[in-house]
């Protein structure tokens, strides 16, 4: 059984909370390594064929279809044809829940053939590569239209985890959900072992081998996260944004932002208080 990671999302821009690139796969490449995130993940496929998966359903992309990686799914893509090209565009959990939008409760069609979703998704793509005025506002517009519609016509009610997923993968996802919830308040990793029911040496090893990092790291991110978009907003300087977020010492806090956002928080704009 191939071994699956959870993935992490940093956006440069907290006001701005998609990411989106172009992909390109060659039959040569490595294989593309299974993984899983909270955020529902698209792609619109513009050349050759790629198989995709999504925790045990399995599908066949051609030029024109879009993909629809459902929330918390572990999901792969391999490609059919000597190369393949496609768009992909992850849309923040948090953003769609603030408009009423609930992707992350929903088990999506993997693969679609639908003209209007494939507007939005040309709509998107012409705004990101020609970046006229406002438009990462009108991306935030499309990709909640376009979200609608997969939601309307695409989903089904029921977790998007199919029953043969491993505990495992129950267990990091719960904790995920409490942590993103209360990074805030003081949690050690005793409280979130027992409230996720397992032993601390296994939460741990298998929290840090589906995500990547331990469980102090990971608050970590989530806190810096936080911080990040507070100072960007403008309305908190550096040491009131630590706070809020979860640290209590601003040494502290300014040593691990570093390590995680690769910047010093002084650095990410001018204080104003």
């Amino acid at each position: 059984m191939q071994l699956s990671t959870y993935e992490t999302h940093i956006h440069p821009d907290p006001n701005f909370p998609i990411i989106f690139h172009l992909d390109v796969r060659r039959q040569e490449d490595p294989p593309f390594l299974s993984h899983w995130h909270e955020s529902l993940e698209l792609l619109y496929c513009i050349e050759g064929e790629c198989q995709v998966s999504c925790s045990g359903v399995s599908g066949t992309a051609r030029t024109g279809d879009v993909v629809i990686f459902s929330s918390n799914c572990i999901h792969t893509v391999q490609p059919v044809s000597p190369r393949c090209r496609y768009y992909c565009l992850i849309v923040d959990k948090s953003f769609c829940d603030g408009f009423g939008v609930p992707v992350g409760d929903k088990q999506f069609t993997l693969v679609v053939s639908d003209s209007r979703i494939r507007e939005c998704w040309q709509a998107i793509v012409r705004e990101m590569e020609e970046q006229p005025p406002y438009y990462k506002e009108e991306v935030k517009a499309l990709s909640l239209r376009l979200l609608i519609r997969c939601c309307r016509l695409y989903a089904a009610p029921g977790d998007a985890l199919s029953p043969g997923d491993s505990r495992r993968n129950e267990m990091v996802k719960r904790a995920v959900s409490y942590l993103r919830a209360h990074f805030a308040e003081p949690v050690t990793v005793d409280q979130l072992c027992n409230y996720v029911g397992f032993s601390k040496y296994y939460f741990c090893r298998e929290f840090k081998a589906l995500t990547g990092r331990t469980v102090v790291d990971y608050i970590n991110f989530l806190r810096c996260s936080n911080a990040r978009r507070l100072i960007a907003s403008g309305k908190y300087n550096v040491s009131e944004s630590a706070a809020m977020s979860g640290f209590r010492s601003l040494s502290y806090f300014s040593r691990v932002y570093r390590r995680q956002m690769g910047v010093l928080p002084s650095d990410e704009g001018e204080e104003k208080r």
